[in-house]
């Protein structure tokens, strides 16, 4: 019954973190740091308009830290229903889930997950082609 219930979750899980972006919200957090490097080393701008580049490449950072941090509460929310339901009726499950058995099952709800979204992805490309 766990096993099964560790199986869903890490599927909920992975499409959570499909559709949220994290990877992209990583990128661009990347992306702003390099330009705020730049515009540090730029010898052309002024202080003035370095430090006006700055606060808005701080604000996009501000904010893509918080979307980023957010989409990581939200990707790892199922696994804390774990606790939360453990705490709640006093039961062992969050035992179970680190445990190797549970492991295993989260191994494998995320193989079977990539397996199968690279099929759905290959089915989809050829329907697209034929039409």
């Amino acid at each position: 019954m766990i096993y099964s219930l560790i199986f869903i979750i890490t599927i909920l899980s992975c499409i959570i973190f499909d559709n949220l972006g994290i990877i992209t919200l990583a990128k661009n957090l990347t992306n702003s740091y390099k330009l705020q490097l730049k515009v540090l080393q730029d010898k052309t701008k002024t202080d003035e308009e370095k430090q006006k580049e700055l606060l808005r490449q701080i604000s996009k950072q501000i904010i893509y830290l918080l979307k980023l941090i957010g989409s990581i509460i939200l990707f790892i929310s199922p696994f804390l229903s774990i606790f939360i339901i453990d705490e709640l009726f006093k039961t062992t499950y969050s035992e179970t889930l680190y445990s190797l058995g549970g492991i295993l099952a989260s191994l494998i709800a995320v193989v079977l997950y990539i397996i199968l979204k690279k099929q759905y992805v290959k089915l989809f490309k050829k329907r697209k082609n034929t039409t």
